[in-house]
């Protein structure tokens, strides 16, 4: 067979390893497993590999926790609810400001909010209707507090509003904040101006803050009957919601408008409810004269649509002293997703395989691109099914390799070339260092089996000297947060070997149901951490 022969059949063969299927995803993350897990969320919204994260908000007046007929006439909004959440988590926050205790920042976004949706603030279902869809999602890398800063993220970019700066980093909370105070219907303006000010924004961001999570969403008879009377359920509304503007489901400026010029739904039943106490948005909004409605009245869309971005930035921001938040995620043009050294299942050959994501302004999907690692280049063609994504409603294109480690075993990288592209170069460990090997390596519930290989002749590496620690997520009382847990295993040796690789395995019981992606880092005592491998990666669309 000829090289060229032999390239096009693994490519058919490997396909595979490429796709989703609930297996062990992805040795090599770029530009790391945190960073490559959220973009993915992010970035990857519709059509080829796309996340299950967008469907929950696609379209924007889905509700996910019913289907089909149920969700059409809820009346609910799953996006809406996500920015409640958000500002459910963040507004307990204690800033350096309010507290006196100079440069201490306790609550905020931290997910406690999972802790306390006992607490009679924080009534109805969106915590956790939201909650139980985020839960597969986290990992060892991604925590419920990220999800739920994303959350805020998606809703608005995907319906309509601007791009907020995404930054991870955020470390969940193991308990309920101990600070309570949730502006409610009926709380007074100068206790809900209070309690803005105690999370570090003033009655202008206040105002500006509510207006925009205003946008999306309505008020519902079942969890509020003190503020839209019985008369709002109708088969077509059965949760009795009440809309704010007239677009429930679009992040536009059409709240502001109707809330100023009373007409549609003259700011929603925070506004206009029967009951005078429950006037919340409308004590807030008056209580500069409706100074600053009227100027986000008169901006333009583009302007309000900034105000609205930077105001649920610094909310989804705001996090408690000691989080570092990394820099914001930005769409990586270039992106090798589920970069992988494996052995083929019919020849046993190693081969590096994964797929490239292009990120353009158009599609092309008829143009090639190159790889090249050392002195190996060849030509990459694309899936025929391409994805789409709401930054810049851009087209993703899948290019599918897999290249046999004789020609690339050597090589340390690779580089990414075409048209219309900057070269990018990208890492992958030599073969002569162990790594994971995934089609040797499974989950079955809590249990986990996988095996490392190396090189015979090139690598000291013993078993003593090889330790892979496992991650899982599992459920914890009172939250539907999950904990991450984490155990460590000595590698055995075996007398298997395949195409001169010596092969260990290792297992581990995590002893408890898992919710998520059990993740796996292998270490030695000289090199630290050398590979890494997620298992059961399938359940939440990795």
């Amino acid at each position: 067979m000829s090289r060229t022969s032999r390239q096009a059949t693994l490519l058919c063969l490997l396909s595979f390893l490429v796709a989703r299927d609930g297996g062990a995803t992805a040795m090599f993350f770029y530009p790391s497993p945190q960073v490559s897990l959220l973009e993915h969320l992010l970035v990857d919204h519709w059509g080829a590999h796309a996340s299950n994260f967008s469907a929950a908000i696609t379209p924007c007046d889905n509700y996910v926790t019913e289907v089909g007929e149920p969700s059409r006439t809820s009346g609910r909004t799953t996006a809406a609810q996500w920015l409640r959440v958000a500002f459910h988590d963040f507004v307990t926050a204690d800033t350096a400001a309010a507290s006196g205790a100079a440069g201490v920042i306790t609550g905020g976004i931290d997910a406690s909010i999972g802790f306390e949706t006992g607490r009679a603030e924080n009534k109805g279902s969106a915590f956790n209707d939201s909650f139980t869809f985020w839960q597969p999602f986290v990992n060892e890398y991604v925590s419920m507090s990220d999800l739920v800063a994303l959350g805020t993220v998606m809703s608005v970019h995907l319906c309509g509003g601007k791009a907020i700066p995404y930054r991870p980093g955020r470390i969940d909370a193991l308990h309920a904040d101990p600070t309570t105070g949730v502006p409610e219907p009926e709380t007074s303006v100068e206790e809900t101006l209070e309690e803005f000010g105690r999370a570090g924004f003033n009655k202008q961001d206040a105002i500006a803050l509510t207006a925009c999570g205003h946008t999306l969403g309505s008020v519902h008879h079942g969890g509020f009957p003190e503020v839209v009377g019985p008369e709002a359920v109708t088969p077509n509304n059965t949760n009795g919601g009440a809309n704010f503007d007239s677009t429930r489901a679009a992040f536009d400026p059409l709240v502001v408008h109707e809330y100023i010029d009373s007409t549609g739904n003259r700011g929603g039943p925070l506004v206009t409810s029967f009951n005078e106490t429950s006037s919340s948005d409308l004590r807030l909004y008056e209580s500069d004269g409706n100074q600053t409605m009227r100027g986000l009245y008169d901006m333009a869309a583009e302007a309000f649509q900034d105000t609205c971005a930077e105001v649920l930035r610094r909310m989804i921001d705001t996090v408690p002293s000691g989080v570092q938040l990394r820099d914001a995620i930005k769409p990586m043009q270039v992106k090798p997703i589920n970069v992988t050294w494996d052995f083929d299942g019919e020849t046993e050959e190693l081969v590096l395989s994964g797929s490239i994501r292009i990120l353009r302004g158009a599609p092309s999907i008829t143009n090639a691109i190159t790889f090249s690692a050392g002195s190996f280049a060849t030509l990459l063609h694309p899936e025929p099914e391409t994805g789409s994504t709401a930054y810049g409603k851009s087209d993703l294109s899948f290019y599918p390799f897999a290249i046999p480690s004789t020609d690339v075993g050597n090589v340390t990288s690779f580089t990414v070339s075409g048209d219309s592209l900057t070269a990018q170069t990208f890492p992958i460990s030599q073969l002569g260092q162990p790594f994971f090997v995934p089609s040797m390596s499974t989950a079955t519930g809590s249990s986990v089996s996988f095996t490392v290989a190396s090189a015979a002749a090139g690598h000291d590496t013993g078993e003593q000297d090889m330790v892979v620690r496992i991650a899982a997520p599992v459920a914890q009382p009172l939250t539907l947060a999950p904990k991450v847990v984490t155990g460590a295993v000595n590698l055995t040796t075996t007398e298997d070997a395949k195409s001169g690789f010596r092969l260990w395995k290792g297992s581990y019981d995590v002893q408890q149901p898992v919710t998520g992606s059990i993740s796996l880092t292998l270490y030695t005592q000289d090199d630290g951490a050398l590979d890494h491998l997620l298992l059961s990666a399938g359940v939440a669309g990795w």
